[in-house]
């Protein structure tokens, strides 16, 4: 039986995946610096194994991977965007160096995989290509794109120089219950996740920007079959991953076809700041080369997303 180790251990992806895996009859670890279970995650209490620490301290890291035996690391730990900017050297710290960490780690241990979560955010923030390939220059505009760019020409050096198994997935815009939300970004999985808990929702964002979704359910799904695609089929190690594209006016109606009561209200905030924001994910990524190496499909749509999402809120699994 596979025994994973999932970094961030108790954030979106981590404790969707972690139900993945435990699905599949795969044990999880969960490597956290808290060390309670939040509400959200209650589900997983007694299923998974909890380790509290830090991915930038190099002793914490060799000692979980060498004490619980892990044979795969999901490393989807980072700080995201507003904390890099408010402090590059924690970015750095956290995002660059811990994954320097987990790899160095995994070369020294002979851990078989580590699965790395990026963004297609380093394609660019302002104005990004409509249509991205695997092929397409990445441009980094922010700290957190630059970390995620390092890491994958990390994983890439040490897979070329050590053998490390280092597979990643760019993803734009991931959404499921408990995703930070926040001012700039939080309204594609906000408005899904305060209606279906009753709350009123107010939309800042451009309601007729495209935006390109993917449901984390599928954005999980994906980091697995590509950990269990053969070596042969895989003509690189990092792919782009890609769910739909829709509006915020679009999840509105789908949102009232469930909730006929749900409180929508569009104030759209016309600053730059939120230009840029809506700008940043409106490209569509291109799941041509995920298809046909490792054989990713989206299965999450907009009507199953947003029904999926408001199934999940009303099951507990929101904050």
């Amino acid at each position: 039986m596979a025994k994973n180790l999932i970094t961030g251990g108790f954030g979106l992806f981590g404790t969707y995946l972690a139900r993945e895996l435990l699905e599949n009859g795969e044990e999880v670890v969960l490597f956290q610096r808290r060390s309670t279970l939040p509400p959200s995650a209650a589900d997983l209490e007694g299923k998974v194994e909890i380790r509290s620490g830090d991915i930038s301290n190099w002793v914490q890291i060799l000692e979980v991977l060498k004490k619980c035996d892990i044979d795969t690391v999901y490393h989807t730990a980072a700080l995201l965007s507003k904390d890099c900017e408010y402090s590059a050297a924690n970015g750095f710290r956290v995002n660059v160096l811990g994954t320097m960490n987990i790899l160095e780690a995994a070369h020294i241990l002979g851990v078989k995989d580590v699965i790395f979560v990026s963004s297609g955010a380093t394609y660019g923030l302002n104005n990004p290509p409509k249509k991205v390939s695997n092929d397409t220059p990445q441009k980094t505009e922010n700290m957190y794109t630059t970390t995620k760019v390092c890491c994958e020409r990390l994983g890439e050096q040490y897979h070329r120089q050590y053998g490390v198994n280092f597979r990643a997935i760019r993803y734009a815009m991931v959404v499921g219950p408990t995703r930070q939300i926040s001012y700039y970004y939080g309204d594609w999985s906000g408005i899904m996740e305060r209606t279906a808990q009753g709350q009123p929702y107010v939309v800042h964002s451009n309601p007729d920007a495209p935006c390109a979704y993917i449901y984390i359910k599928d954005a999980v799904r994906a980091m697995v079959e590509l950990k269990k695609a053969e070596e042969s089929r895989l003509r690189q190690r990092v792919y782009n991953v890609h769910g739909f594209m829709s509006t915020l006016s679009e999840v509105a109606e789908q949102i009232k076809k469930h909730l006929p009561d749900a409180q929508i209200t569009f104030e759209w905030d016309k600053s730059e700041a939120m230009r840029t924001a809506n700008s940043g994910v409106s490209y569509q990524m291109d799941n041509t080369v995920a298809f046909q190496d490792f054989g990713y499909q989206t299965r999450y749509l907009l009507e199953e997303m947003v029904a999926d999402f408001i199934k999940e809120v009303r099951a507990g699994r929101a904050n």
